[in-house]
């Protein structure tokens, strides 16, 4: 419940019928919080702060932290996101009232216990300072940090120190850059930059930081190229551009496996399994899925790779994302799951590789409808990361100590997996969607919106604003790469009445888009140091194809036209990036031969349109894995899954088995990759 309010200030405290109508003549002109217990009854209590603004200009964000008594309990809360350490308490804006101008005052309250007359805060802070506004605002920033330097240097890590800065009020933190993006935040004079590239030369910066919030000038840069070495870490993905599949084991894929092993390349298949693990109520089928998904894709040679989908509770409604995060109880949950999921995995799996693509949309969420309201800043968004220790997937004083931030939560689910998953890789799934400056039918389609050069410095824009996010939350804290989709669902699937004039459709992309889509990739690699995987990929492929099929598929020879209805759906993804040969005539033609690009690949013989393959483009922009596959129920399968629709059989795929054909002559001749 919104509760923001605009109060006279400077008169007397009034408290009538239980309300805060004014804040205390006696209060400094400056931000202030006061307490206030609404109501005890023995056993509990139900305690008020209001946060006031008395200053002349405006608060971006508060933080209100305070002690209770030893023994003491918060149950429920309202308007302000909670964390806790022991008997303090931290409460943070929910972001829509966390903007109060001068004159503006907000509320937020919590129910305690016990109660008695001992039930009352101490130490109370307000964003670092007393919360009776006694301490005079800071405006003075730390001196810069002197004597920067390298300490030591791997081929994938920097470490680095400083001497300590000063302030009139005290520092309180280092932000370190990394060729002028925030790359971690420390509170010592030490730090150590991860998940870069080998033989790489990378520009160092540091600035201090206050309680304030105020950043010192930055140090002098130091220059430092990393060592030799292959890419982080070794041996995690195969020296080839690889492919996976969606992967939901039944009887029906054991067939399906059992029917086109002939005709892979002897001693390959299909790389990677992945399977979706969603939350909520479902956090209670995450054993058995891991049993089965582990099991299967040791006995057909493939490795398991977890979709961890966690923190929506399986209800894709950023709102239900963010309370999550906050919720002390469910985190708890979610890291047990992850603990028990990671395990398990192991021991099927042995000195086998476990996968993790970790929590799809979150950030991206969470940049789009949140970060502004912290200054786009991570460490101060909140989170419950207490509650992986509480779950025991963590252990409190031999673990390290990550806080209840966005940055602590994300950096304690990449160490939790890695502890508990010995042969584990991971990344983060960042998002197309999530920055601003996009046009309306999406960032890929800026060459469209905005002319050719000007258009594909917004992707690059983009990009670099997803990737810098995802850098200061710390993505790249015991990190193998990063993984950015398509959408969950074919193109026509998508728009079906689109077919005809595919130029209209978002996600019917041609050659051009498809280009943009890996600069997108390259601009994610170039700035976050980690190699990229292409996740949940449509199998679709564009009709008219003039490639033969096996007979043991389609005793035709030939491969069925896809009807564009449920399962049975165009896209282009097969097309672009294992090359193909087509048909088209009139609105398709002109379109799927567009060439923005000047791509070699793409030529045009009458109504032949040939794409050559692109595998070796998306190795160039840092892609190392594919992982293709239906999102959605209603998506074309290039491998069955349970409930295929009734026009096919439930051992094979829903597009006439075009997607493994092109997997198995790719296997062949695999793109290699660093």
């Amino acid at each position: 419940m919104r509760r923001l309010s605009l109060l006279a200030l400077g008169t007397a405290v009034a408290v009538t019928a239980g309300l805060l109508v004014a804040t205390g003549s006696a209060a400094a002109a400056g931000p202030s919080a006061t307490y206030r217990k609404v109501s005890d009854w023995g056993t509990g209590f139900s305690g008020e702060y209001a946060v006031a603004n008395a200053g002349t200009t405006t608060l971006t964000g508060w933080k209100v932290e305070f002690d209770l008594p030893a023994g003491s309990a918060v149950g429920s809360f309202w308007d302000a996101a909670m964390t806790r350490t022991g008997d303090h308490f931290t409460f943070v804006d929910k972001g829509w009232n966390g903007t109060l101008a001068p004159g503006q005052t907000a509320t937020f309250g919590f129910n305690g216990s016990p109660g008695g007359t001992a039930a009352v805060p101490s130490n109370c802070k307000l964003n670092g300072k007393a919360c009776d506004g006694s301490t005079p605002d800071d405006t003075t920033a730390p001196s810069a940090p002197q004597t920067f330097r390298s300490t030591a240097k791997t081929a994938n890590t920097v470490s680095l120190a400083w001497n300590a800065s000063t302030d009139n009020v005290g520092v309180t933190g280092y932000e370190v850059y990394r060729d002028g993006i925030p790359a971690t935040t420390t509170t010592t004079t030490t730090a150590t930059v991860e998940g870069l590239s080998p033989e790489t030369t990378y520009s160092f910066a540091v600035k201090a930081k206050d309680a304030a919030g105020n950043l010192s000038a930055a140090s002098a840069a130091v220059s430092v190229k990393t060592d030799a070495g292959s890419q982080p870490p070794a041996g995690w993905h195969p020296p080839y551009l690889s492919v996976g599949t969606v992967y939901e084991p039944f009887d029906g894929t054991d067939r399906f496996f059992n029917k086109v092993k002939p005709r892979f390349p002897a001693g390959k298949n299909v790389d990677y399994g992945y399977l979706y693990l969603n939350g909520g109520a479902q956090i209670s089928e995450w054993h058995s899925r891991t049993e089965r998904l582990a099991g299967k894709s040791k006995a057909n040679g493939l490795t398991p790779v977890f979709v961890v989908y966690a923190m929506g509770g399986n209800s894709d409604q950023p709102s239900v994302m963010w309370s999550n995060l906050q919720s002390s109880s469910y985190v708890n949950q979610v890291f047990g799951g992850l603990k028990d999921i990671a395990q398990t995995a192991t021991n099927i799996m042995g000195s086998g590789k476990v996968g993790y693509v970790v929590e799809p949309d979150t950030l991206g969420y969470l940049l789009q409808q949140y970060a502004g309201s912290y200054g786009g800043d991570p460490d101060r968004m909140p989170a419950a990361t207490s509650g992986a220790y509480d779950s025991g997937a963590l252990v409190r004083g031999v673990d390290p100590d990550f806080p209840n931030t966005l940055t602590g939560f994300v950096k304690a689910v990449n160490y939790s997996l890695k502890k508990h998953t010995p042969n584990g890789f991971l990344g983060w799934q960042l998002n197309l969607w999530a920055a601003s400056g996009a046009p309306g039918n999406g960032i890929v389609h800026s060459t469209e919106a905005f002319g050719f050069e000007a258009g594909k410095q917004r992707i690059v824009d983009n990009a670099r604003a997803n990737a810098a996010f995802a850098l200061k939350a710390g993505v790249g804290y015991a990190a193998d790469f990063t993984s950015i989709d398509k959408y969950g669902l074919d193109a026509m699937c998508a728009e079906p009445g689109q077919a005809g004039d595919p130029a209209r459709a978002v996600w019917f992309w041609n050659n051009d888009l498809w280009n943009n889509y890996l600069l997108f990739a390259k601009t994610l690699k170039q700035t976050l140091s980690l190699p990229v995987v292409l996740w949940q990929v449509p199998v679709g492929h564009i009709n008219g194809t003039t490639r033969p099929s096996p007979t043991e598929y389609n005793g035709s020879g030939a491969f069925p036209v896809l009807p564009n209805q449920s399962q049975q759906c165009e896209d282009s993804a097969s097309t672009f990036f294992f090359g193909d040969t087509f048909t088209a005539t009139g609105n398709r033609l002109e379109y799927f031969s567009r060439n923005e690009w000047r791509d070699p690949k793409l030529t045009v013989n009458g109504t032949a349109v040939t794409w050559g393959s692109h595998f070796q483009e998306a190795a160039d922009a840092g892609v190392v894995s594919i992982l293709m596959g239906a999102g959605v129920g209603t998506a074309t399968r290039g491998v069955p899954q349970p409930g295929n629709t009734s026009a096919v059989p439930v051992d094979a795929p829903t597009d006439g088995y075009y997607w493994i054909t092109r997997v198995q002559e790719y296997y062949a001749r695999p793109v290699p990759v660093g």
